[in-house]
């Protein structure tokens, strides 16, 4: 008797899901509501940065970068930003950078006497650029080498994707004009930094 009781529930729960299941399939448009398969195609839809021509990532992009000026540039490392490293490189706070940034790849001189690197990240939306530029404008931290300060520090936008080049004028126009020709174009560029001495 206990079974035949479990299993009548059973069946129950299963017709009423059932029921729910097949009754938000089919687009309503007499209500103008939207399926669940409408919904999903508009966040896919969303989540596609909008304006990138360059579909390689971050990584990618500035190591194109690094190999098209890398005559006339100092010795680097190459290593991810990360949430927890993003403040000391980017000038970023770690929420910030885990809120909107989808990957980010630095090129470090190996000298902390040598005032150099070149990080290209990749917003999650497109949209965001901007107000990534701005942030990293202005928590970026130009003295953060030892008793040396670069001549300049500049960022470029273009889709999702954001470099900041910190060095000398001419690597850093070199690294922008790198970037323009390996991301496919150049929204914005922008020097924010201009060269101090340092003591």
């Amino acid at each position: 008797m206990l079974k035949l009781y479990r299993q009548a529930v059973l069946l129950t729960i299963v017709v009423i899901v059932s029921g729910l299941l097949f009754s938000g399939c089919g687009s309503n448009t007499e209500t103008g509501t939207e399926t669940a398969s409408d919904q999903v195609e508009a966040v896919s839809e969303e989540s596609v940065p909008a304006g990138d021509p360059y579909t390689g990532t971050a990584a990618e992009l500035l190591g194109s970068i690094i190999n098209d000026v890398d005559s006339i540039l100092p010795k680097v490392s190459i290593e991810a930003i990360t949430p927890e490293n993003a403040p000391a490189t980017l000038g970023l706070l770690a929420d910030d950078f885990a809120s909107f940034i989808s990957e980010g790849t630095v090129a470090l001189s190996d000298s902390d006497s040598v005032a150099f690197q070149a990080a290209v990240v990749q917003c999650r939306y497109a949209d965001d650029a901007g107000l990534i530029e701005e942030l990293i404008q202005e928590g970026f931290d130009p003295g953060k080498w030892v008793y040396v300060f670069p001549d300049r520090a500049l960022t470029a936008v273009y889709g999702s994707f954001l470099l900041l080049a910190v060095g000398s004028e001419a690597e850093t126009q070199a690294l922008a004009d790198a970037f323009e020709k390996n991301a496919g174009g150049l929204t914005s560029t922008r020097a924010f930094y201009e060269g101090e001495t340092g003591g």
